[in-house]
């Protein structure tokens, strides 16, 4: 038998199997056919179509919440019965409210805060102002004053000034008051409220009211600076004190502390002293008594 014509039956398994299979591709490949392109198109139409309905959905869900929202916030409940306000000393609660500009009876979420912030920030007194909603009808006014710390002397009244020198208020009387005047400054000209002052006699003055402790503070009557070379302060008891320059000021005003509440008073009655004289340096105060 002539060699060619020799078939082996391992390799005939083997091409009858490749056969079928490739048969069988052929048949598989000829069920799955492709989209055409307008079957692809209907389907994105489709998918579009969905989200265009859901992003309508949800944008009417929302308008619906907010409408809701703005139909309870005008409920009567939700009316202002009250505006607390706190942190206010110089100020009373009366005129923070009047400056504000709000009402008990407005609308508890539909109230101008912002705008009454702003008016309050106006006045020189007010430093920093929060206003804050309290559930169901309160508004709460947090005010944080400039504290003012005495009175200069001028020809248009007595002006009240912070330790900045800020002018906060101008007034022709001084009923009741409980701050240091101050006296000798020689101001020409005041600038508009909340303005500071320029000057350097009145600088001098703060920072001698800033360097005296509380107890000191409250016993001080007037302090001026009219003086060349010295500054006199009186104390509530009518006592005169020449105090001197500004050289080591902050250790003489502890020593005046001292000898107000250990000598005057106890050992020597207030009436008995004519002058405290500390303008000499490495001495010590002298008492002088009347005659």
């Amino acid at each position: 038998m002539e060699k060619n014509k020799i078939i082996v039956l391992d390799d005939y398994r083997t091409s009858v199997q490749e056969s079928k299979d490739n048969s069988n591709q052929s048949q598989s490949d000829s069920n799955e056919l492709p989209l055409s392109d307008g079957q692809a198109s209907d389907g994105r139409v489709v998918r579009k179509r969905k989200l265009r309905v859901k992003r309508i959905k949800t944008i009417a869900g929302i308008v619906s919440f907010c409408a809701l929202l703005f139909v309870i916030s005008w409920l009567p409940v939700f009316q202002v019965q009250q505006i607390v306000v706190a942190g206010n000393d110089a100020l009373s609660t009366e005129k923070v409210i009047s400056i504000s500009g709000l009402q008990v009876g407005d609308n508890l979420f539909w109230c101008d805060t912002g705008e009454a912030k702003k008016q309050l920030r106006h006045n020189p007194f007010v430093k920093k102002v929060s206003i804050r909603r309290d559930l169901p009808d309160t508004l709460i006014v947090q005010v944080t004053e400039r504290p003012s710390v005495g009175y200069i002397v001028t020809s248009d009244g007595y002006v009240q000034v912070d330790a900045e020198g800020r002018m906060l208020a101008i007034q022709q009387s001084l009923s009741n008051y409980r701050l240091p005047v101050i006296s000798g400054v020689g101001i020409n000209e005041l600038p508009e409220l909340g303005g500071i002052i320029q000057n350097k006699k009145l600088r001098q003055a703060l920072d001698i009211l800033q360097s005296c402790d509380v107890t000191l503070l409250d016993n001080i009557a007037e302090l001026n600076v009219g003086q060349e070379y010295y500054i006199l302060l009186y104390t509530n008891q009518q006592l005169e004190v020449r105090l001197g320059g500004l050289e080591n000021m902050e250790q003489r005003l502890k020593d005046l502390d001292k000898i107000l509440t250990e000598v005057v008073g106890t050992k020597i009655a207030s009436d008995r002293i004519l002058y405290i004289d500390m303008r000499y340096e490495n001495s010590s105060a002298i008492i002088k008594l009347r005659d």
